[in-house]
């Protein structure tokens, strides 16, 4: 195997050999290629010969890079003139353990330069375990123009400033998923920037983050983007702020909860369980910080359509569990501790 692809490698074709292996059109194969999702199928079509390779090449929208020292921006810049989306990782996965020294490196600032100049049409961005300032975030807020999707897992060195930035700029931005960062947190203000004709977003989350957020701007945020289908709050959203937004987007198919601990009226508890009551896609429930007994009831009526269920935060015994998972019979994936 590893000789026929030595054999057939682009550069020791010569344009007869190209000729005869791909008959096809250029469309009819950059139509055909355009179809193909797995990046080790593209890798291995792009080995088949030179028209192959350029096919391959100028078909590619996304690429996934596993680790950000093994190649250059520049050289993914002439490699893939077409990229719309891009999947970066930096440190080695140990270094969540402390293990990496501070200012180890993985900065994706470069990149940001680099992809501001070849790919000004870029739409999607996911980092993990990348440092990223607030400057990087202002590059990429101001740089391009239909920016839609920026996820940051596991990322250090920027601030909700960054996050405002994204906010006031990104004005087709569909997804903001911001998770387990090592990031300055000055408050939920950044909430606000989104401009008050904004309804694009489909996926938010932040319940990594730890300060208390501007209610009032999330839950115009919320009330805007009829196609929000992620919400995945922090732990100092309540429960009847959580019933308001939950009331305000019930088509949600994933709720990440803040806290569930609260002392409510009777009123209060038939309130929030009629919010669930209308949430009749949701398939994923996380967060339910320090859920207890007291609570379960209010999300019974939501458990139905449930598929994937994270108790991880939740104080429940093993009766109490059971009890739950009796009203969740489409049930696939279960955490707990």
């Amino acid at each position: 195997m590893d000789l026929k692809r030595t054999r057939n490698s682009p550069e020791l074709l010569d344009s007869s050999e190209s000729t005869r292996l791909s008959p096809f059109p250029d469309e009819v194969l950059e139509a055909v290629l355009s179809l193909m999702e797995s990046h080790k199928d593209r890798g291995s079509v792009s080995l088949v010969c030179r028209d192959w390779y350029n096919a391959e090449r100028y078909t590619r929208s996304h690429v996934f890079i596993g680790n950000c020292y093994s190649v250059s921006p520049e050289i993914v810049g002439r490699r893939f003139p077409r990229i719309r989306s891009v999947t970066l990782k930096g440190k080695p996965r140990f270094s969540d353990f402390n293990l990496v020294p501070e200012n180890w490196g993985a900065d994706v600032h470069h990149w940001l330069v680099v992809f501001a100049r070849v790919y000004p049409f870029l739409e999607e961005l996911r980092l993990k375990r990348m440092t990223v300032t607030d400057e990087s975030l202002e590059l990429l807020a101001n740089s391009f123009p239909t920016f839609k999707a920026l996820s940051l897992l596991s990322c250090d060195g920027f601030s909700t400033n960054g996050l405002a930035a994204i906010a006031s700029h990104c004005k087709n931005l569909t997804e903001l998923d911001i998770q387990e960062n090592e990031m300055d947190d000055n408050g939920g203000g950044w909430l606000s920037c989104f401009p008050e004709d904004f309804t694009s977003l489909e996926v938010l989350n932040f319940s990594s983050l730890h300060s208390d957020v501007s209610f009032d701007a999330l839950e115009r945020l919320v009330s805007r983007c009829k196609l929000l289908r992620v919400l995945k709050v922090n732990r100092n959203v309540n429960l009847e702020q959580l019933q308001r937004l939950l009331l305000r987007a019930p088509q949600l198919t994933e709720l990440g909860s803040g806290s569930f601990q609260q002392e409510l009226t009777t009123r209060q508890f038939a309130d929030i369980e009629f919010a669930f009551s209308k949430c009749k896609n949701l398939q994923s429930l996380s967060g339910l910080w320090e859920a207890t007994a007291l609570y379960l009831h209010v999300i019974f009526p939501a458990c139905a359509s449930l598929t994937f269920l994270n108790l991880s935060y939740a104080t429940l015994q093993s009766a109490e569990l059971a009890k739950l998972l009796c009203y969740c019979p489409n049930l696939r994936r279960l955490w707990s501790r």
